[in-house]
């Protein structure tokens, strides 16, 4: 049996990410996701098209809680996290992770995919080529799909 690779997976449903280049805006991110609440994910492009980072939900909503109120709230967080979100005001300011271990390529496979969300705890990743390019997103719902569709393995009947 075959294990099943990403490529057989990413496409099932369209897609929930947005790539922007890493010096947008964080009020037009945060304004693009108002408007389109399907987004899951924000992706950031350096200046050759590269995935260059993610930005978080979570980190998006402590910075858009400290542009509202001055502080963290609930959340604690260290002195340099105040002032990352204090002096935050473009994507990459925010974002986390690079192409060459956040995101996976079609040929990886799903274990790999899962594994991937789970250390990094995102539902959602960056499928890339090989040059760090982003080709779309891979979503745990989509994998779940392919599981159930197999019977719960990862692999394929015979």
């Amino acid at each position: 049996m075959k294990p099943i690779l990403v490529e057989e997976v990413y496409q099932l449903s369209d897609p929930a990410s947005i790539s922007v280049p890493e010096w947008t805006s964080l009020k037009e991110v945060a304004t693009r996701l108002a408007r389109e609440p399907e987004l899951r994910a924000v992706f950031l492009l350096d200046s050759h098209q590269r995935f260059a980072g993610t930005i978080r939900r979570a980190d998006l909503l402590k910075w858009l809680y400290f542009q509202l109120f001055g502080k963290l709230g609930e959340a604690k967080g260290s002195t340099g996290e105040i002032l990352r979100l204090a002096f935050a005001t473009k994507a990459k300011d925010l974002a986390r992770g690079d192409w060459s271990y956040f995101g996976v390529k079609p040929s990886d496979t799903i274990q790999t995919a899962l594994e991937r969300m789970i250390a990094y705890g995102d539902a959602i990743i960056p499928v890339l080529d090989n040059e760090g390019k982003v080709l779309g997103d891979l979503r745990v719902t989509e994998i779940l799909m392919k599981a159930l569709e197999f019977g719960g393995t990862d692999q394929p009947p015979d």
